[in-house]
């Protein structure tokens, strides 16, 4: 029976054994789905294992465990790397939000997210400086947000909002947030590397691109550059940590230097700030 199986169904298997890694759980089984198609892609003779096998068996094959390695390894590069292991308390944090909107029950679930904990003690700063030089926003638009969207009273102001990244359940989420608090807000789902990027931002809006382009670089390469000249933004925001994600080693500044040349070779402004831990660029095109 089992060698009927065709291939469609073997790889749906594969999509739900590589969520059941905790940290990508919440990642939607279309997007992983495409993952490890071009996985197979790129590699014909564990294609040709899958196809051939029956699903028992491959389970257990050396190129089982390749491919279920390769694609966590991508998927976490983009999204895994930055959920902190609470996480599954959300929901329950988010209730008491519900309850009590302090600054503290934001902190709680900001603090559920790598980049967001990091940026905590400077959030007020940060904004105070990005609205200095861009103004104060109408709307924002920020890729790849993670928890952000929670930093929303840090702002000083009411923009729209519109949240945009990869797993549906923490957009879901963040909508759940902003109906909850009455924010002018809402998401889409956005795949920064195949996505059109024109229709989703305005000029006048703000785009926020915090932590982001390092792991897409590490996907796809130059893939920064097509993502600038796409948004039609007269801002960009655009932050790089300046550790290493594991924070045991310092990046150099110097590593920077390749996106400065791109921001010049695009015939764009920038102006730079740093907090300890990220760097800031906020692009004028």
């Amino acid at each position: 029976m089992e060698n009927s199986i065709d291939q469609p169904i073997k790889t749906n298997f594969l999509v739900d054994d590589i969520l059941a890694k905790k940290e990508l759980s919440n990642l939607n089984k279309e997007f992983v789905n495409e993952k490890v198609g071009f996985f197979l892609d790129k590699h014909k003779k564990i294609k040709e294992k899958l196809e051939q096998s029956k699903y028992s068996e491959f389970r257990r094959s050396k190129e089982y465990k390749e491919i279920i390695k390769g694609v966590r390894a991508e998927l976490r590069e983009v999204y895994g790397v930055f959920i902190m292991k609470d996480y599954k308390k959300r929901d329950t944090l988010l209730e008491d939000l519900k309850k009590d909107s302090s600054i503290e029950n934001h902190n709680m679930i900001l603090a559920l997210h790598k980049s967001s904990k990091e940026r905590l003690p400077y959030y007020s700063l940060v904004y105070k400086k990005i609205f200095e030089i861009t103004g104060i926003p109408e709307r924002i638009v920020d890729f790849a947000c993670g928890l952000n969207p929670f930093s929303y009273p840090y702002l000083g102001c009411k923009p729209a909002y519109l949240a945009c990244d990869l797993a549906e359940k923490d957009l879901e989420f963040i909508n759940a947030y902003f109906r909850a608090m009455k924010i002018k807000g809402n998401s889409k789902r956005v795949d920064l590397i195949k996505d059109d990027l024109n229709d989703i931002v305005k000029k006048e809006d703000l785009v926020l691109l915090l932590k982001t382009l390092d792991s897409l670089e590490a996907v796809k390469r130059d893939i920064s550059g097509q993502i600038l000249r796409a948004l039609k933004a007269k801002f960009i925001v655009v932050s790089f940590s300046t550790k290493s994600l594991g924070g045991k080693k310092i990046i150099r500044k110097e590593r920077r230097t390749w996106f400065e040349k791109l921001i010049k070779k695009l015939n764009y402004r920038f102006e730079a700030f740093e907090i300890p831990d990220e760097t800031f660029y906020v692009i004028t095109k």
